[in-house]
């Protein structure tokens, strides 16, 4: 089977999945990432394509949660071994996709996605903020290009929250 149609094939696959997702960790989300990916390879010489795309499809749990789901995935082509490189940036393509991912989650887009899941979630400020609060200890940058992108989003998103945290708290006093 030729490249372009096994990534179509694992596309095709855990597409459905997404589906039952928030609307920040749908599909879209996973069109999202890829776009950045893209960009972000630019940056190295030699890159596991196939890799490369089985990590981008396959970050989120729901594709890959069952032993049936994964002999699936290896009938395609794609080796045991790849999952244990999923959400693990320890090669250029994990690292360039956990900073497509992480990208996602920064800067201004970042605070709407919180505030997205927020609604969607129905939860008060302060639970989104608390949420922020625990997960931006885990935003880290493995790639030049993505530290360059990101480290500046980790601190409007950073400073968002603190100015948040003032309002509730202010509002608490008063």
């Amino acid at each position: 089977m030729k490249k372009k149609n096994i990534i179509k094939e694992l596309a095709n696959f855990v597409e459905p999945f997404y589906a039952q997702n928030d609307p920040m960790h749908n599909f879209a989300h996973i069109k999202r990432v890829k776009r950045k990916v893209v960009f972000l390879k630019k940056q190295y010489k030699k890159i596991d394509n196939k890799l490369l795309n089985f990590l981008v499809y396959l970050h989120g749990h729901k594709a890959r949660d069952t032993k049936k789901k994964r002999k699936k995935i290896m009938g395609m082509g794609y080796p045991a071994s790849y999952f244990k490189l999923i959400n693990k940036p320890t090669t250029p393509e994990g690292k360039i996709v956990w900073d497509a991912n992480c990208l996602e989650n920064v800067g201004r887009f970042g605070i709407k996605k919180s505030l997205r899941l927020e609604k969607h979630y129905k939860q008060t400020r302060k639970q989104t903020l608390n949420l922020v609060k625990k997960f931006i200890k885990r935003y880290k940058f493995y790639t030049p290009l993505g530290k360059k992108l990101g480290n500046p989003g980790i601190k409007i998103k950073r400073k968002w929250m603190n100015n948040e945290l003032a309002k509730l708290k202010n509002k608490k006093r008063g």
